[in-house]
């Protein structure tokens, strides 16, 4: 598997989720804390309105035993209750509106006061009291007044607090969400920035990266800098290098092929003439890496730029390929094309017309013998797109990344060794330069070029 194909996280979506998960952790312990305060307060009213009831009938009934004259008690009543209990365990006494039903006691090794929840005489869930009631007639011996009071309102209200509070926390968090997306995103503004900056990137230029950056992001990028910068140098020095290595062979080259040119003409021994031979063509094949690498130079520095000019693609294809049918007869390969009648696209002519003629004469020179070259020209939505299709058994899929790379060759017997391997690399440059996508792939042993989408007319 290659580096590319491994697949890739996001720190951008793991800096997010992650945010997102704190802040929601955050928020749930707030809504329990809220709603554990909140439980406590409202069973807090409701005990201590329980207790001053109590007190009230307490003292009421010290006052008037059995009549209680308090209208929330008498028959029409169903949200307020009481039961009296002796010190032997029996009932004394029970509210008007109980109807002979009573307040379950709490056991006796509760301490009293006790609060407690239970079912009132109506069935209706309740907060009950149970505290100490001494009777006049024998107050050695206290009793047991319990207070019950209905829990239904106090249940809903809890509810109702309980639905808002949720509902808020929820909208909070959904506001922490949108906020932490838009804070994060914020921050990889400044990466994104330094992104676009790189991206047109000129070899030429030193790199300038934006100043304004946060602390956190400065020792990366000031880093990235002096990494890119080196990287542009090295470049250029080779650049250099190529250009002046490339003019100051330049003249020894021609004077060497020139000097053989004479000498054969002269000598009629059969291994000089042999030997003379070998000098003459390794010279034309210096020659072409001399004028390639020149050629190289000239597109990479900008000498060159490309003039849009309107042109008739079809045209230049069936040029070329009727200059490449002597070639391709030689060597036993069946040259085809699928072409429309016409298909006009704006570029450089002359730059795409060397662009082509290069992939052309890589695809006759190592095509198999009698195998076969097809060219194809269709209209994509974009635009038109060549494609060159010709067989290439000994090429693999990890040989691809090297295509379009200077001075690279797939060395093996079949592999001609007349060529510096500077042909697809001169073909990147001036695709590069007329800003037209090339692309190799390789499917069941057949090597596939495509060129384009070229800009339309």
């Amino acid at each position: 598997m290659t580096p590319a194909s491994h697949p890739t996280w996001s720190l951008r979506q793991r800096l997010a989720w992650q945010l997102t998960l704190g802040a929601g952790a955050v928020l749930a312990l707030l809504f329990v804390l809220l709603d554990v305060l909140i439980d406590r307060e409202i069973y807090a009213h409701l005990d201590q309105t329980l207790a001053l009831r109590g007190e009230v009938i307490a003292h009421t009934l010290q006052r008037e035993h059995d009549d209680l004259p308090l209208s929330e008690y008498q028959e029409d009543s169903h949200t307020e209750f009481y039961t009296l209990y002796g010190a032997d365990g029996r009932v004394q006494t029970t509210s008007p509106n109980s109807h002979g039903l009573t307040l379950p006691r709490p056991s006796p090794e509760m301490r009293l006061p006790r609060y407690y929840d239970a079912a009132l005489p109506d069935g209706h869930p309740g907060r009950l009291l149970a505290l100490p009631h001494q009777t006049p007639t024998d107050p050695a011996h206290p009793g047991i007044l319990v207070v019950g009071t209905e829990r239904t309102h106090w249940d809903a209200v809890e509810r109702r607090v309980h639905g808002l509070l949720m509902g808020g926390i929820a909208l909070a968090l959904l506001a922490v969400i949108l906020v932490c997306l838009w804070l994060v995103s914020r921050g990889f503004g400044y990466v994104e920035q330094v992104r676009r900056q790189l991206s047109t990137l000129d070899p030429d230029q030193p790199v300038q990266l934006p100043d304004d950056l946060p602390r956190e992001l400065s020792p990366f990028v000031h880093t990235l800098q002096t990494g890119v910068e080196r990287l542009r140098q090295a470049v250029q020095r080779e650049r250099r290098f190529a250009h002046d290595m490339a003019h100051e062979l330049r003249t020894p080259v021609s004077e060497i092929r020139a000097s053989a040119e004479s000498a054969l003409e002269q000598v009629q021994d059969p291994a000089a003439r042999a030997a003379l031979v070998a000098v003459l063509e390794d010279g034309q094949r210096m020659q072409r890496s001399i004028e390639s690498l020149l050629a190289l130079a000239r597109i990479e520095s900008g000498l060159e730029q490309p003039a849009a000019d309107p042109f008739d693609l079809c045209t230049l294809l069936r040029e070329l390929l009727a200059r490449g049918q002597a070639r391709a007869g030689q060597r036993g390969l069946q040259l085809t094309a699928t072409l429309p009648p016409e298909d006009w696209c704006r570029s450089d002519a002359g730059m795409l017309e060397r662009l082509l003629s290069n992939l052309l004469d890589n695809a006759l020179e190592y095509a198999p013998r009698n195998s076969r070259v097809h060219c194809h020209l269709w209209h994509g939505p974009n635009g038109p797109v060549v494609t060159l299709e010709n067989p290439a058994p000994t090429l693999e899929p990890a040989d691809l990344t090297w295509l379009g790379q200077r001075f690279w060759r797939k060395h093996d017997a079949a592999t001609p060794r007349q060529h510096a391997g500077l042909g697809l690399a001169l073909c990147r440059a001036l695709a590069d330069a007329c800003a037209i996508p090339l692309a190799f792939t390789l499917e069941e042993g057949r090597l596939r070029v495509q060129l384009g989408p070229l800009p339309p007319l």
